[in-house]
Protein backbone atom coordinates (compact mmCIF):
# COMPACT_ATOMS: atom_id res chain seq x y z
CA UNK A 1 0.00 0.00 0.00
CA UNK A 2 2.80 2.46 0.86
CA UNK A 3 4.67 1.76 -2.39
CA UNK A 4 1.47 2.34 -4.37
CA UNK A 5 0.86 5.62 -2.54
CA UNK A 6 4.43 6.81 -3.20
CA UNK A 7 4.24 6.00 -6.90
CA UNK A 8 0.89 7.78 -7.21
CA UNK A 9 2.25 10.87 -5.45
CA UNK A 10 5.25 11.02 -7.78
CA UNK A 11 3.09 11.52 -10.87
CA UNK A 12 0.66 13.99 -9.30
CA UNK A 13 0.88 17.71 -8.57
CA UNK A 14 2.38 19.40 -6.72
CA UNK A 15 5.24 16.90 -6.37
CA UNK A 16 5.68 16.14 -10.08
CA UNK A 17 6.22 19.78 -11.17
CA UNK A 18 8.30 20.46 -8.05
CA UNK A 19 10.59 17.61 -9.03
CA UNK A 20 10.80 19.20 -12.46
CA UNK A 21 11.96 22.45 -10.86
CA UNK A 22 14.51 20.57 -8.79
CA UNK A 23 15.85 18.81 -11.88
CA UNK A 24 16.08 22.15 -13.69
CA UNK A 25 18.19 23.48 -10.82
CA UNK A 26 20.51 20.48 -11.03
CA UNK A 27 20.87 20.85 -14.81
CA UNK A 28 21.73 24.53 -14.39
CA UNK A 29 25.05 23.61 -12.76
CA UNK A 30 26.23 21.55 -15.73
CA UNK A 31 28.78 23.24 -18.03
CA UNK A 32 27.13 26.14 -19.85
CA UNK A 33 27.90 24.66 -23.26
CA UNK A 34 26.27 21.31 -22.49
CA UNK A 35 22.81 20.33 -23.67
CA UNK A 36 21.74 19.68 -20.06
CA UNK A 37 22.44 23.28 -19.04
CA UNK A 38 20.50 24.60 -22.03
CA UNK A 39 17.51 22.51 -20.99
CA UNK A 40 17.41 23.88 -17.46
CA UNK A 41 15.53 27.13 -18.24
CA UNK A 42 12.85 25.58 -20.50
CA UNK A 43 12.30 22.81 -17.93
CA UNK A 44 12.01 25.35 -15.11
CA UNK A 45 9.48 27.42 -17.07
CA UNK A 46 7.45 24.35 -18.00
CA UNK A 47 7.44 23.01 -14.43
CA UNK A 48 6.39 26.38 -13.00
CA UNK A 49 3.61 26.71 -15.57
CA UNK A 50 2.31 23.22 -14.80
CA UNK A 51 2.38 23.94 -11.07
CA UNK A 52 0.49 27.21 -11.57
CA UNK A 53 -2.15 25.75 -13.89
CA UNK A 54 -2.78 22.72 -11.66
CA UNK A 55 -3.58 25.04 -8.75
CA UNK A 56 -6.23 27.03 -10.64
CA UNK A 57 -10.00 26.50 -10.32
CA UNK A 58 -10.27 26.51 -14.12
CA UNK A 59 -8.02 23.47 -14.47
CA UNK A 60 -9.49 21.57 -11.53
CA UNK A 61 -12.96 22.12 -13.01
CA UNK A 62 -11.85 20.88 -16.41
CA UNK A 63 -10.16 17.84 -14.86
CA UNK A 64 -13.23 16.98 -12.80
CA UNK A 65 -15.37 17.04 -15.93
CA UNK A 66 -13.06 14.41 -17.46
CA UNK A 67 -14.21 11.93 -14.83
CA UNK A 68 -17.51 11.50 -16.62
CA UNK A 69 -20.55 9.87 -15.10
CA UNK A 70 -21.29 6.45 -13.68
CA UNK A 71 -23.02 3.78 -15.71
CA UNK A 72 -26.77 3.76 -16.15
CA UNK A 73 -28.81 2.12 -13.39
CA UNK A 74 -29.94 -1.49 -14.08
CA UNK A 75 -33.56 -2.49 -14.37
CA UNK A 76 -33.29 -4.79 -11.36
CA UNK A 77 -34.89 -3.57 -8.13
CA UNK A 78 -32.19 -2.84 -5.51
CA UNK A 79 -32.09 -5.20 -2.56
CA UNK A 80 -29.57 -3.40 -0.32
CA UNK A 81 -27.70 -0.14 0.21
CA UNK A 82 -23.89 -0.12 0.16
CA UNK A 83 -22.00 2.84 1.65
CA UNK A 84 -18.28 3.14 0.94
CA UNK A 85 -15.87 4.58 3.47
CA UNK A 86 -13.83 7.66 2.60
CA UNK A 87 -11.21 7.84 5.33
CA UNK A 88 -10.92 8.84 8.96
CA UNK A 89 -9.22 11.33 11.23
CA UNK A 90 -6.88 9.95 13.88
CA UNK A 91 -5.40 11.87 16.80
CA UNK A 92 -1.73 10.85 16.98
CA UNK A 93 -1.56 11.73 20.65
CA UNK A 94 -4.66 10.12 22.09
CA UNK A 95 -5.26 7.59 19.32
CA UNK A 96 -8.93 8.59 19.12
CA UNK A 97 -10.56 8.14 15.73
CA UNK A 98 -13.57 9.60 13.97
CA UNK A 99 -14.93 9.62 10.45
CA UNK A 100 -13.45 12.05 7.96
CA UNK A 101 -15.70 14.68 6.44
CA UNK A 102 -15.89 12.57 3.27
CA UNK A 103 -17.02 9.44 5.11
CA UNK A 104 -19.47 11.35 7.27
CA UNK A 105 -21.04 12.99 4.23
CA UNK A 106 -21.55 9.58 2.61
CA UNK A 107 -23.17 8.16 5.72
CA UNK A 108 -25.49 11.15 6.05
CA UNK A 109 -26.38 11.00 2.36
CA UNK A 110 -27.25 7.31 2.57
CA UNK A 111 -29.28 7.74 5.76
CA UNK A 112 -31.31 10.59 4.30
CA UNK A 113 -31.67 9.62 0.62
CA UNK A 114 -31.35 5.84 0.25
CA UNK A 115 -34.60 3.81 0.32
CA UNK A 116 -35.48 3.39 3.98
CA UNK A 117 -36.80 -0.15 3.58
CA UNK A 118 -33.49 -1.57 2.30
CA UNK A 119 -30.85 -3.15 4.57
CA UNK A 120 -27.49 -1.39 4.73
CA UNK A 121 -23.91 -2.59 4.30
CA UNK A 122 -21.00 -0.31 5.21
CA UNK A 123 -17.58 -1.04 3.73
CA UNK A 124 -14.11 -0.08 4.90
CA UNK A 125 -11.36 -1.69 6.93
CA UNK A 126 -8.12 -0.61 8.55
CA UNK A 127 -5.76 0.75 5.89
CA UNK A 128 -2.80 1.25 8.26
CA UNK A 129 -1.66 -0.90 11.16
CA UNK A 130 -1.87 1.89 13.73
CA UNK A 131 -5.59 2.33 13.10
CA UNK A 132 -7.71 0.76 15.82
CA UNK A 133 -11.23 0.46 14.41
CA UNK A 134 -12.35 -0.36 10.92
CA UNK A 135 -14.02 2.40 8.94
CA UNK A 136 -17.05 0.15 8.68
CA UNK A 137 -17.45 0.09 12.47
CA UNK A 138 -17.05 3.86 12.69
CA UNK A 139 -19.62 4.33 9.95
CA UNK A 140 -22.05 1.86 11.51
CA UNK A 141 -21.86 3.66 14.85
CA UNK A 142 -22.76 7.01 13.26
CA UNK A 143 -25.42 5.48 11.04
CA UNK A 144 -27.17 3.79 13.97
CA UNK A 145 -26.60 6.26 16.81
CA UNK A 146 -26.98 9.56 14.95
CA UNK A 147 -29.34 8.68 12.08
CA UNK A 148 -31.16 5.71 13.70
CA UNK A 149 -30.63 3.64 10.55
CA UNK A 150 -29.75 0.00 11.32
CA UNK A 151 -26.71 -1.57 9.65
CA UNK A 152 -27.12 -5.19 8.61
CA UNK A 153 -23.64 -6.01 7.29
CA UNK A 154 -20.12 -4.67 7.81
CA UNK A 155 -17.13 -5.22 5.56
CA UNK A 156 -14.40 -4.62 8.13
CA UNK A 157 -11.48 -5.93 6.06
CA UNK A 158 -11.26 -4.10 2.71
CA UNK A 159 -8.70 -1.34 2.19
CA UNK A 160 -9.33 -0.26 -1.42
CA UNK A 161 -12.31 0.27 -3.69
CA UNK A 162 -11.55 -3.02 -5.47
CA UNK A 163 -11.47 -4.87 -2.14
CA UNK A 164 -14.70 -3.07 -1.15
CA UNK A 165 -16.29 -4.55 -4.25
CA UNK A 166 -15.19 -8.18 -3.93
CA UNK A 167 -15.76 -8.32 -0.16
CA UNK A 168 -19.18 -6.71 -0.47
CA UNK A 169 -20.16 -9.04 -3.30
CA UNK A 170 -19.14 -12.08 -1.24
CA UNK A 171 -21.12 -10.90 1.80
CA UNK A 172 -24.24 -9.97 -0.14
CA UNK A 173 -24.27 -12.99 -2.45
CA UNK A 174 -24.35 -15.19 0.64
CA UNK A 175 -27.56 -13.39 1.58
CA UNK A 176 -29.07 -13.64 -1.89
CA UNK A 177 -28.53 -9.97 -2.78
CA UNK A 178 -27.65 -9.25 -6.41
CA UNK A 179 -28.57 -5.56 -6.87
CA UNK A 180 -27.56 -2.61 -4.70
CA UNK A 181 -27.84 1.14 -4.29
CA UNK A 182 -24.23 2.33 -4.13
CA UNK A 183 -23.41 5.46 -2.14
CA UNK A 184 -20.14 7.30 -2.64
CA UNK A 185 -19.06 10.72 -3.93
CA UNK A 186 -19.77 11.67 -7.53
CA UNK A 187 -16.08 11.81 -8.44
CA UNK A 188 -15.54 8.30 -7.06
CA UNK A 189 -18.75 6.77 -8.42
CA UNK A 190 -17.64 5.95 -12.01
CA UNK A 191 -14.72 3.82 -10.81
CA UNK A 192 -16.65 2.31 -7.91
CA UNK A 193 -19.67 1.39 -10.06
CA UNK A 194 -17.44 -0.24 -12.67
CA UNK A 195 -15.54 -2.41 -10.22
CA UNK A 196 -18.70 -3.39 -8.30
CA UNK A 197 -20.27 -4.49 -11.59
CA UNK A 198 -17.16 -6.55 -12.35
CA UNK A 199 -17.51 -8.17 -8.93
CA UNK A 200 -20.99 -9.36 -9.87
CA UNK A 201 -23.36 -6.79 -8.39
CA UNK A 202 -25.91 -4.72 -10.27
CA UNK A 203 -25.40 -1.11 -9.23
CA UNK A 204 -27.88 1.75 -8.95
CA UNK A 205 -25.66 4.81 -8.28
CA UNK A 206 -26.62 7.27 -5.55
CA UNK A 207 -23.72 9.74 -5.80
CA UNK A 208 -23.02 12.35 -3.16
CA UNK A 209 -23.14 15.70 -4.95
CA UNK A 210 -22.46 16.20 -8.65
CA UNK A 211 -19.99 17.80 -11.03
CA UNK A 212 -22.14 20.95 -10.98
CA UNK A 213 -20.55 21.85 -7.63
CA UNK A 214 -17.04 21.97 -9.13
CA UNK A 215 -16.60 25.73 -9.16
CA UNK A 216 -17.94 28.15 -6.51
CA UNK A 217 -19.79 31.13 -7.97
CA UNK A 218 -17.31 33.59 -6.56
CA UNK A 219 -14.48 32.12 -8.61
CA UNK A 220 -15.31 33.61 -11.97
CA UNK A 221 -13.37 35.69 -14.45
CA UNK A 222 -9.69 36.09 -13.67
CA UNK A 223 -10.10 34.36 -10.32
CA UNK A 224 -10.53 31.09 -12.20
CA UNK A 225 -6.88 31.35 -13.24
CA UNK A 226 -5.48 32.38 -9.87
CA UNK A 227 -3.89 29.51 -7.88
CA UNK A 228 -5.48 28.43 -4.64
CA UNK A 229 -4.98 25.63 -2.14
CA UNK A 230 -8.57 24.47 -2.58
CA UNK A 231 -8.15 24.15 -6.36
CA UNK A 232 -4.90 22.21 -5.92
CA UNK A 233 -6.63 19.80 -3.55
CA UNK A 234 -9.39 19.23 -6.09
CA UNK A 235 -6.83 18.72 -8.85
CA UNK A 236 -5.02 16.10 -6.75
CA UNK A 237 -8.30 14.34 -6.01
CA UNK A 238 -9.51 14.21 -9.62
CA UNK A 239 -6.08 13.38 -11.04
CA UNK A 240 -5.73 10.46 -8.66
CA UNK A 241 -9.21 9.25 -9.54
CA UNK A 242 -8.50 9.35 -13.29
CA UNK A 243 -5.29 7.37 -12.81
CA UNK A 244 -6.99 4.85 -10.52
CA UNK A 245 -9.89 4.34 -12.92
CA UNK A 246 -7.55 3.41 -15.75
CA UNK A 247 -5.50 1.19 -13.47
CA UNK A 248 -8.61 -0.64 -12.30
CA UNK A 249 -9.64 -1.38 -15.86
CA UNK A 250 -6.30 -3.11 -16.44
CA UNK A 251 -5.81 -4.94 -13.15
CA UNK A 252 -7.61 -8.19 -12.22
CA UNK A 253 -9.96 -8.17 -9.27
CA UNK A 254 -8.29 -9.05 -5.96
CA UNK A 255 -9.27 -12.06 -3.87
CA UNK A 256 -11.70 -11.63 -1.00
CA UNK A 257 -9.71 -10.10 1.85
CA UNK A 258 -10.05 -11.39 5.40
CA UNK A 259 -8.97 -9.45 8.48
Amino acid sequence: MEVHAILTTLVMPPLAPLLGLLLALVLYFFPATSLFAKLSLPLAILSFAVLWVCATPAFSTWLGERLGKSTEAPDAVPQAVVVLGGGRYRDAGSGSERLSATSLERVAWAAQRAPAQLPVLVAGGRVYEQEQLSEANLMADVMQEVFQRPVTWRDNCSRTTAENAVNTAAILHDSGVESVVLVTHWWHMPRAAEVFARAGLQVRPLPVGSSAELLPRAQGGLLRWMPSAAAMLRTQLYWRELLARRWYRWMPLPAVRSC
